[in-house]
This record gives C-alpha cells, structure tokens and sequence, in this order.
C-alpha cells in the first residue's frame, strides 16, 4: 500500500466514524474527543509527509526512484504520538522505525524483527476492534515495511546486474553491499571501503547555507531538518563551489558499466565531474545532473589506471540550498589500497625486510586470502633525500621484495598477477620539509585490484 493511500484510508476511517456511536469498549474518551485525537493524528501524519518531501527523479542509471523506497519517519513518530498509554502499550514491542534505510541490509535487519510482530495480523485485529488509533498506527508501520521489502527485492537485482556485467570481481563473500541513494540504489563491491576518505580542498564561493565540509566523506548519512539548516550529512558546495576529495584506503578503476557514484540529497544539480591520479592533474569524466548519479570513466582510463582524487563544481544552479548537495562520493569500480610504511619494513637505506616487515607482510597477506583472483600492484616510494636514480632503484627492489613475500603467503598466488614499481619520491602524502613527513613518504603501497 503506498502512503497516499495509507492516508485516504486512515482518513476516510476518521470520517465515517462520525456517523456511528460506536466507541472500543473501555475507551473512557467522548465520541467528540476520540474523533478530535484521530483527525488531528491525520492531519500530522500529512504535515510529516510534507515535511519530508523528498526529490524523486528516476534514476537513469539503475531504472529505480527514491520514491520507491524513501519515507519519512515522522509518519510513524506522529501517529504514535496520538496514542493513548493503553494503545502505546499495545504496539510497544514494534520495533524502531530507522532515519532512514541506508543499505538493503539494515531494510533486511528491520524485516526480521518484524517477523515477531506480524504488522498485517495486528492491522487486522485493530480494525476488526474499531480501534481506529491503532489501525492508522499500523498502516504506517506497513507502508514502511512495505519499503523495506522493496529494498531488499531491487537489491538483490542491482547486485546481480553488476556482476553480470563484472563477473571476475570477487572481494570476498559479504564484502558489498547496495546502499539507497536519493536517486535509485547502487551497489558496490567494495562495501564500506568504497567512500571518499579524506577532504583535500572545500572552495565555497557563495549561498545561503553552509555545512561542515567533513559531512560528505564517509558512508551516506544525510537527514533532512524541518529547519535546512540543521540538516545533517551533507555539505553544499555554493554557487559555482568546487571540492575535492581523497580516496585513501581505496582506488577509482574502469570497471564495466558506472564507476563513480555521487550521492546528493534531493535532485541532483548539475555538476561537472574530474578525476586525478595525483591531485594536480585533472581529467573531466562528465556531469551528474537530473536523474544521473553516476559516472562511467571508461573513455579516459586505461587498464591498471588507479584514480585517488575527485573534484566536483557546482554550474551555478540556485535552489532551496544553493549549489549541489553532497551526501557521499563511492567507486562503483573500486580497488583496495593498502600501505606499509617503510620504517617498520626496512632499514634505511635497505630493501631486505625487517623481522617486524616480515611479519607486517605476512599479516596483509592474511587479509588478502577472502579474494580468489586480481591484479596485485606494488608500489614502492621513498622520501626526497638522495639522487632520483638511487631512490628509484631502492624503491623498486623494496617493491620486489614485499611482492615475493605476499606471493609466498597467498596459497591461490598463481590466481593473481603480480606487478612491481619503484615511484621513488613521485606522489608524497606529506610535504617533504621535516624528518616526519619524510618518514610516511618511504612506503610501500599495494593496490588490488580485479
């Protein structure tokens, strides 16, 4: 049942109580009272509804709107504020309603606890009751159960329609997830791990609101306020305001189908997309706009392109919250970067490892096990000190020689193809002015990617 005729149905019950006499026996209330609580229990769940409008563009990418799945917790929140301590009592082991379903998994979570309560069973007895109250309680509950289960169905297919365009990509069982953005669902293989790490650069130019620029890393989280300007998880990025953002633990590929996705509450405006190896030079991949979340890099990545920085730009486009609404930035087309730092592997000046490098080795190759096949990049950097052929030397022998330990340790090694670089100092993650920044620039960092 969809929520416009939840409402219908809660109010044409309210309505034709009003030519009967009938009150559920033990209700102390007058008929003028108990029909006064039930209009205006109507009257908030339509005002909640209103309050949490939500854009709903279809999604050009995976053929779902948010509409489908999106509701308003105050629905349920308001209705059962009308109820009176008995009828609380009544629905009390019902579980909590969530701000909102992130990922097929927390609609899945909510399905199973409503197994014990059996919403349709209880609509049913309430209205067979003429408790009216309970009955309206209990349409709520349901249209969100039925979101929920919607969420779950669609799920399972985007998941599928991946990997039937993907199907050598295997992070390990359980490791992805399809999470519900404003525009559709999207799935990606890497879970958790496939959201932007790290704000690099915020340049708000101009609006009406401003939000903590650290809301749109992460996982999405976004909450609308009835006042906008307590929403919460999301940072607008202003009239012709750009961002730019750090993969840290992970890596934008080329992948079949979409590979970046971006996920902007309400209609997405429109925003050109780039995308960087290192920050400094710039490719333009596209625009998000309308209905499209997502962007496809195949036209200008190659084979074993790793991507770690994105930049997104407002075009000028006036709303309620000036400028583009970013609740999250994942990689569709992720790869697993995982970094080793060069004191715990080495001596200085070394490239045979360490007891503690032997056993940091040996214990990245443990996490790498749940995979079955993928292309393994070894990377190996040092600090500015020293000519640029010996640093490329050391660091390409400190490459070989973290790759042979992981392909001794990895059983299924002959699945996967190993390659070793030495980047010397190319790529710092810290300004080469101290003897700390220098310490986490010798690294070793090791890219999987399938």
């Amino acid at each position: 049942m969809n929520f416009k005729k939840t409402i219908l149905l809660v109010w044409l019950i309210a309505i034709s109580l009003t030519a009967v006499a009938q009150i559920p026996n033990g209700n102390k209330e007058s008929k003028e009272a108990y029909l006064l609580r039930l209009n205006r229990m109507v009257d908030s769940i339509k005002a909640a509804k209103k309050e949490g409008k939500q854009a709903k563009q279809p999604n050009t990418n995976t053929g779902y709107s948010y509409s489908q799945y999106g509701y308003s917790k105050s629905t349920v929140d308001n209705a059962y504020n009308y109820l009176t301590a008995a009828e609380k009592e009544k629905v009390k082991n019902f579980p909590t309603v969530p701000e909102a379903f992130r990922t097929s998994i927390e609609a899945q979570d909510f399905l199973t606890k409503m197994i014990a309560i059996n919403a349709k069973t209880a609509l049913a007895q309430y209205a067979k009751e003429k408790s009216m109250p309970l009955t309206g309680y209990c349409i709520t509950y349901l249209s969100i159960q039925n979101k929920a289960e919607a969420i779950v169905r669609d799920a399972e297919k985007v998941k599928n329609d991946f990997y039937k365009l993907n199907p050598k990509i295997n992070f390990g069982k359980d490791v992805g997830k399809t999470y519900v953005s404003e525009n559709g669902l999207v799935y990606l293989p890497l879970g958790d791990a496939s959201f932007a790490d790290e704000v690099v650069t915020a340049n708000y130019i101009s609006g009406n609101i401003q939000f903590a620029k650290e809301n749109c890393i992460g996982t999405p989280n976004y909450v609308l306020m009835k006042d906008l300007k307590n929403n919460k998880g999301i940072y607008s990025l202003g009239l012709n305001g750009s961002l730019v953002i750090q993969f840290i633990n992970n890596a934008l590929v080329d992948v079949n189908g979409p590979d970046l996705f971006v996920f902007e509450a309400g209609e997405i405006e429109p925003t050109n997309v780039e995308i960087s190896k290192d920050g400094k030079n710039w490719v333009a991949v596209g625009t998000i706009s309308g209905g499209t979340a997502a962007i496809d890099i195949s036209k200008v990545a190659k084979p074993n392109d790793y991507f770690y920085y994105i930049k997104l730009t407002d075009l000028n486009t006036k709303s309620t919250i000036a400028g583009a609404d970013i609740d999250a930035i994942a990689a569709i087309g992720s790869a697993i970067k995982l970094s080793l730092n060069a004191e715990i592997l080495f001596d200085l000046g070394k490239a045979n490892l360490k007891p503690d490098g032997i056993a940091a080795v040996k214990k990245m190759a443990k996490e790498l096990v749940q995979l079955t096949k993928g292309t393994i990049t070894v990377d190996g950097y040092t600090d500015d000190i020293g000519t640029d052929d010996s640093n490329q030397k050391l660091s390409l022998e400190r490459a070989k020689t973290v790759s042979k330990l992981l392909q001794q340790e990895i059983k299924n090694s002959g699945a996967f193809t190993f390659a070793e670089y030495g980047k010397g100092k190319l790529n710092p993650i810290a300004p080469n002015t101290n003897d700390e920044n220098r310490k986490k620039n010798r690294r070793v960092e090791i890219v999987i990617a399938q």
